[in-house]
């Protein structure tokens, strides 16, 4: 896969978010109590699938299967289960396309710890505050989804970062049928 398809990738989604007049994302964002600002979405959306795409590229695995997976609109991809969406730290939000596959495989291309330490230079901030994941479908989260999916969030940012250096909690309540993750860096004070 290579930069001319990542660019191909990205004139579509803007086309396909365009042409919809951002419908679909400021539904999204509604659903997710964001604030209304599909471009924000868009935006943030393609930076995301930018930096998970060179991720991967740097651990010499393929994106090719994920690149293809970010569709505008979810119902255009089969095996889209869930959507996982960013809040770039206020600054943007992001949202990024799951199949069941790529999240409970050993080689997905999202890497929340990775994207968790990078830096967003367009909004001169790093990592994100918080991360929704829904369905796509529409329907809420079972309870058997939630166990799963925390411990799959739990894994990917424990194998980065220790307790000592991150604090992240769930809350399945806030908003109904997602599950939000909030993150938290933990600074030691200084003795000296």
């Amino acid at each position: 896969m290579s930069i001319g398809n990542l660019q191909r990738w990205e004139l579509r989604f803007r086309r396909a978010a365009k042409a919809d007049k951002y419908t679909l994302f400021r539904d999204h964002l509604r659903k997710l109590d964001l604030p209304d600002n599909p471009k924000l979405l868009m935006e943030g959306t393609i930076r995301l699938v930018q930096a998970c795409c060179a991720y991967a590229s740097i651990d010499g695995r393929s994106f090719a299967g994920f690149l293809k997976m970010q569709r505008y609109d979810p119902t255009e991809v089969d095996d889209a289960k869930y959507a996982f969406t960013f809040d770039l730290c206020g600054k943007a939000y992001a949202r990024v396309l799951v199949s069941t596959k790529d999240l409970y495989g050993k080689h997905g291309v999202l890497d929340l710890a990775d994207l968790y330490g990078n830096p967003w230079r367009d909004y001169k901030v790093c990592g994100y505050y918080s991360l929704c994941i829904s369905r796509t479908d529409g329907t809420d989260l079972d309870v058997g989804e939630l166990i799963q999916l925390e411990k799959v969030v739990t894994d990917d940012l424990r194998f980065d970062y220790s307790e000592d250096e991150l604090a992240f909690w769930f809350d399945d309540s806030a908003i109904e049928g997602t599950l939000r993750v909030t993150l938290q860096d933990i600074y030691e004070p200084d003795n000296d």
